[in-house]
């Protein structure tokens, strides 16, 4: 009975905590990815059509979601992140429930305290720019499927509901973001390699019509949207062609982001990285499907993240919680098991006394991060600050409902004047823009312009040198506005 009660506690300890780190961290402005995210979801919400209507390079798990927090808690910054918190918590309750059942470590407790090791980890290390980025929100269907695979190869129980689940998620991610592929590809080539070492041939081939089934269910609903819609060869385009050419953009690969990136990830990571060092040695035999899955995960997202070499953006790191998380919490209980004994500490009150003292030392980056956020002589800098609000601000006090207005730039713009985008091109990706998309850009342009334009600093000389007709079309047919801390209004004369 007692230590039924002590291990409620600490999972409610856990999730109280974590609900003070989201809240905290849900005061933060939206970047401009998540506001390009809320731009299109809103258009969804109002009835025009993905990628047609507003391109962008990303599969559409990312836009549902934002449009189920839209439409559920509002469209808002706070809002959005208060959605991503209640996900957070539930991730951490079914995380608790699941990993118990494995008997992983030493002290119970550690069971209820993981989610401290991945969830609280990941709300500390957080800047506005890293919240609610599909690389952290994938964690959440990534564990449930390395669960469901090890569920299934230790039990015929409901095998079929088990691999169809598994089937329905696996789908799920890849309508996220299709470069996932190889971690799924590696938990399902690892989960086949163990089945045909400990039983037949015939069980390799049992699941395959359930998860073909499973994942067919989400991928046919989304075809169906595209083949309703007629936007097959924009997808293919989109999700084929277009990155493949992107990849080649050798001025879009900054080594130095990828060295910014590391030694930020590494800088607050360090203790975790270093206790998940120790954790891998320590995997206990009869879970050694469970753990090659998660060992899998850690290998090839780091691979997945490395390939991404256009990107390379700190966030992108925030893939690997889950796995660096466990191992970091079976690390720390192996340390505590051998280490408590010595201190020939009498009474459980003074280990438990012990452990509270230890655990915020072992977070103290995480928890140093936090602080400064917090205690920041300029909180509203340190938290993100809203130039976007700014530098619309007059824009948003003059335009018209019947104006239209584009921008190069931050599309959070869009969300300040009330004025969704009338044109498909996406103006906060230009770099990232091909010759064809660029002729395309500038015939849209041309045929429907807007009445306000904004060009971000630096913007105005990569449209010049990328279509010398359309910065002409710009600079004939518009009158500078006004001129803002990050750019420049235009105004159709």
């Amino acid at each position: 009975m007692i230590q039924y009660i002590r291990t409620r506690l600490a999972i409610i300890t856990t999730l109280l905590i974590i609900i003070i780190i989201g809240l905290i961290k849900s005061f933060t402005v939206l970047g401009g990815d998540q506001s390009l995210f809320v731009v299109i979801a809103q258009m969804l919400d109002s009835g025009k059509i993905l990628y047609k209507d507003l391109f962008d390079y990303k599969q559409p798990g990312i836009y549902l979601f934002y449009l189920i927090a839209g439409k559920t808690f509002g469209w808002g910054d706070i809002n959005i992140h208060l959605f991503e918190l209640g996900y957070w918590i539930l991730f951490s309750i079914i995380l608790f429930s699941l990993i118990k059942k494995y008997s992983l470590f030493h002290a119970e407790y550690f069971n209820a305290l993981l989610p401290l090791f991945i969830v609280a980890v990941y709300y500390c290390n957080a800047q506005p720019l890293h919240l609610t980025q599909l690389e952290a929100l994938i964690n959440f269907p990534l564990f449930l499927i390395v669960w469901l695979l090890d569920r299934a190869y230790k039990t015929e129980d409901r095998l079929f509901v088990t691999y169809l689940a598994i089937g329905v998620l696996i789908g799920i991610v890849l309508l996220c973001k299709l470069v996932f592929s190889p971690i799924i590809f590696f938990f399902l080539l690892i989960h086949f390699i163990f089945i045909l070492k400990s039983k037949s041939l015939k069980y390799i081939i049992k699941p395959i019509l359930p998860l073909i089934l499973g994942f067919i269910i989400p991928v046919s609903i989304f075809l169906s949207y595209v083949f309703i819609h007629q936007i097959e060869d924009l997808v293919l385009n989109i999700y084929f062609k277009i990155p493949a050419s992107v990849i080649g953009l050798e001025d879009q690969v900054v080594v130095d982001r990828l060295y910014s990136s590391v030694r930020w990830f590494i800088k607050r990571m360090m203790v975790f990285l270093l206790l998940a060092a120790i954790g891998v040695f320590l995997i206990p035999k009869r879970e050694s499907h469970f753990f090659s899955l998660i060992i899998s995960w850690g290998a090839i997202g780091l691979f997945v993240i490395l390939m991404q070499k256009t990107s390379w953006w700190s966030y992108h790191f925030q893939l690997l919680y889950v796995p660096i998380g466990i191992f970091a919490a079976l690390g720390l209980d192996f340390i505590l098991y051998h280490w408590l004994p010595k201190m020939q500490l009498k009474t459980q009150l003074a280990k438990n006394f012990l452990i509270v003292i230890i655990l915020p030392i072992v977070f103290y980056s995480q928890l140093n991060t936090l602080r400064q956020g917090v205690v920041s002589k300029n909180l509203s800098k340190f938290n993100g600050y809203d130039y976007a609000k700014n530098d619309s601000a007059n824009i948003a006090k003059v335009i018209k409902a019947e104006d239209t207005i584009f921008i190069c730039g931050n599309p959070r713009m869009y969300l300040f004047t009330a004025h969704l985008p009338e044109l498909s091109t996406n103006g906060w990706i230009l770099e990232y823009y091909l010759d064809y998309q660029w002729e395309e850009f500038y015939s849209e342009f041309k045929n429907k312009p807007p009445t306000y334009l904004f060009v971000k600093n630096d913007y105005d000389t990569l449209i010049e040198a990328k279509n010398r007709k359309l910065w002409e079309l710009i600079i004939g047919e518009y009158a500078e506005y006004e001129v803002v801390e990050n750019g420049r209004w235009y105004k159709r004369m």
